[in-house]
């Protein structure tokens, strides 16, 4: 018996990389809105008049840690307003610099 996944593999379907980037912006849609459709049932487990549950209290947390990265506030903005170079980036970039240096001095004194 074939599972999904088989028949799927056997018929050569698939997404390729321009998919992806086509159909992305309505992902991210799809995302928002089902991480909203499940906030809306964890918020009034947060913000009720009773005790707040510690369980939706976490899932909260996830879902505003999700959205708040999918809409890029975990960028740090420069005075400009535009977001900054990405600091990890900028780290490698650095090592890289760091190694290559170490290397040419390496090679000097070996």
């Amino acid at each position: 018996m074939l599972t999904c996944m088989d028949e799927l593999v056997q018929t050569g379907a698939g997404i390729r990389e321009e998919d992806v980037a086509a159909s992305a912006p309505m992902v991210r849609a799809l995302l928002v809105q089902r991480l909203e459709q499940i906030w809306s049932q964890c918020e009034p487990h947060v913000t009720g008049a009773t005790k707040p549950d510690p369980r939706f209290i976490e899932a909260g947390i996830r879902v505003l840690d999700r959205l708040a990265r999918l809409y890029r506030l975990d960028i740090q903005a420069s005075p400009t307003g535009l977001p900054e170079a990405d600091p990890v980036g900028a780290a490698i970039t650095a090592a890289r610099g760091q190694i290559a240096d170490l290397e040419a001095k390496a090679q000097e004194s070996g």
